[in-house]
Order: C-alpha cells, then sequence, then structure tokens
C-alpha cells in the first residue's frame, strides 16, 4: 500500500512541474528538489496510519488502483516534507535523510548570497508543499460528507504541528529547557500530528463515528511521545549512517529535547560542556539515556494497553501493535 502512495505522489509532482515550468522554465529546479525530498526514503509513517484507520474504519483500499484513500494518504507526505524543509531552515540542518537539506541545495542555484537565498527558497519551497498538500486532499475524490469530516481533522493537525513547532522554538530560546515543556512539545509536534491525526482522519474518511474517532488518543499520545523520545536519542547518540543525518547536532545546539532537559536536571555541570564526546558521557552517565529508555517502555505499554480499547478487528489491532513497536525501538 506504501508504494500506491509513492507512486500517486509521483504522478501528482509531474502534473505540478509542467504547471510550473509552464509558467517558467527556471521553477523546474524547486520542483525537482520537492520530488528529490520526497523520494529520498522517509519512514512514510503518516500515511501508513491513514490507511490503518481507513481500513479500521471498514474502508477496503485497493493497492492497484489511484483511488481517494492513497491521494488523501499521500497529502500527508507533502504536508511533512513541507514541515521538515522548514524544520531544517530553522535548525540550519545541513542534511536530510542521507542527502543535503533542501535549502543547503537551493543555495547552489545563487551566484552570490547562496545562505540566504537558499533559505529564502526552502521556505517557499516549504510553502508549496503546503499548498500541493492540501490540493491532493481536496481534490482526493471522497464524497463531500467524509471529506468534510476529515478536513476538519485535517486543519487541526496542520494547526497542531504549527503551533508545536512555535513552542519548539520558544523552548529553544528559554533560560533552560523543562522536561514538561519538552512533552509538551512532544505531543502537539509529534503525538498528535504524527500518530493521533493521521489515524483519526482515516477513520473519518471511511465514514467511522465520533465513538471510534475519540478512542485513538489514549493510545496514540504516548506512542507518539515514545516515537519522539526514541528520535532523541537517536538524534544524540545514533549512526548516521543509519538515521540519514548527523548524530549530536541537538547536543552541540543545546536543543531543548526531553533528553537534554533531563541531563541538565540530574547534571546541571553538562551546560558548559562544549564537545561532543563529552556532551554525549553527560546524557549517559547522568542517568538520562537509561530514563528515555525506561520512559520509552513506560509509554509504549501504556499505548498498547489503550489499543485494545480501539474497536478494530483483532488482525488490525495486531498489525498497530507491531507498528508501535517499530516505531519506538528503531534504530534509524
Amino acid at each position: 500500500m506504501e508504494r500506491g502512495t509513492d507512486k500517486v505522489l509521483r504522478g501528482f509532482l509531474d502534473e505540478r512541474r509542467r504547471e510550473a515550468t509552464a509558467i517558467d522554465p527556471r521553477l523546474a529546479v524547486l520542483v525537482d528538489e520537492l520530488q528529490g525530498t520526497v523520494g529520498s526514503g522517509g519512514k512514510r509513517l503518516r500515511p501508513r496510519l491513514v490507511l490503518w484507520g481507513y481500513r479500521a474504519g471498514g474502508g477496503s483500499p485497493d493497492d492497484q488502483k489511484d483511488e481517494p484513500i492513497l491521494r488523501a494518504a499521500a497529502s500527508l507526505e507533502l504536508l511533512h516534507t513541507f514541515a521538515l524543509i522548514q524544520d531544517d531552515v530553522m535548525d540550519r540542518s545541513q542534511t536530510r535523510r542521507g542527502r543535503p537539506a533542501s535549502h543547503v541545495t537551493l543555495g547552489g542555484q545563487a551566484s552570490r548570497d547562496t545562505r540566504r537565498f537558499g533559505e529564502s527558497a526552502a521556505i517557499l519551497l516549504g510553502d508549496l508543499a503546503l499548498i500541493w498538500a492540501d490540493r491532493l486532499m481536496v481534490e482526493s475524490g471522497f464524497p463531500p460528507e467524509p471529506l468534510k469530516h476529515a478536513l476538519t481533522i485535517y486543519n487541526a493537525l496542520r494547526t497542531e504541528v504549527t503551533l508545536g513547532q512555535y513552542l519548539d522554538v520558544l523552548a529553544a530560546h528559554a533560560e533552560s529547557p523543562t522536561e514538561e515543556d519538552a512533552l509538551q512539545v512532544n505531543r502537539y509536534k509529534t503525538a498528535t500530528y504524527t500518530v493521533q491525526r493521521p489515524i483519526q482522519l482515516g477513520l473519518a474518511l471511511a465514514g467511522a463515528g465520533s465513538d471510534a474517532i475519540e478512542t485513538i488518543p489514549a493510545y496514540a499520545v504516548p506512542a507518539g511521545v515514545a516515537f519522539q523520545l526514541r528520535d532523541d536519542l537517536l538524534g544524540a547518540m545514533g549512526d548516521p549512517a543509519q538515521t540519514g543525518k548527523p548524530s549530536g547536532e541537538d547536543l552541540l545546539a543545546g536543543k531543548p529535547t526531553w533528553l537534554w532537559a533531563r541531563t541538565l536536571r540530574l547534571s546541571p555541570e553538562a551546560a558548559d560542556l562544549q564537545d561532543l564526546d563529552n556532551l554525549r558521557s553527560a546524557v549517559i552517565d547522568s542517568g538520562a539515556a537509561a530514563d528515555a529508555e525506561k520512559k520509552i517502555a513506560e509509554l509504549t505499554e501504556e499505548a498498547l494497553h489503550a489499543l485494545e480499547r480501539v474497536p478494530a478487528p483483532n488482525e488490525l489491532r495486531r498489525e498497530l501493535a507491531e507498528l508501535t513497536r517499530q516505531m519506538v525501538w528503531r534504530t534509524s
């Protein structure tokens, strides 16, 4: 089924490229960069969860057809690309998924002030990804009633991830990060955006009632926070060959993750460290890394327990349980 969403994305972006180059051939590089970013890999987690929700709600997607649910699911991958592009600009990240970040690639198009040009172009590219994600969702082909219900969830998703990103930026410029602030960011920047809303979107498109949709947060929030805590650990300690991005950048930048906030609470002197090896040692020696692993395990258990109350066939609950374990115990 994920192959179906990839096919939809390729076809959709090919059409957008033709439209853009009809305006000016120089715009091809912009769409090419978006196609390259979308096609560079990624877990396709949000589309997978949309499709899971659709099936849990009684829908029967056909992987062989370019049907509405595939377009709706693919729209979330474009939306995610928008978020990644702008996140990389804000974090000044140089790579993404093993390739140069979009603002780095686009900067090469300018003959002077390449950094400013690249960041400006990447912001516009992110805007395009968001606009085209909206178009893909609205023009997915669903009947008006389920689409109207789904768009309410889709709009909540877009709002929450943007507000969560602002809280993340705010925390990054605060005097000192707290674990509570980090968990608040994790909830809205990751848990609702990555897990809760995609499943609810799929359920809504399948015509599921509000009772079923309202069972999802009890599972999705702890699962999503556990997913982000794993991401923080991989960002601090992971192997770049597996994660596709530099390791340790968050620590060097003092990014206000739960892991770093926990480290500072247990070992305040870590705030004065500059060397990456010493920073990593502080995370481990303080006990923060072990605490993160413990919290991931607790949140995963909470999520899997809540999943038992989600009204879905047993086979689908087992499938989501396995996907949850993959999400939180991954190495990339």
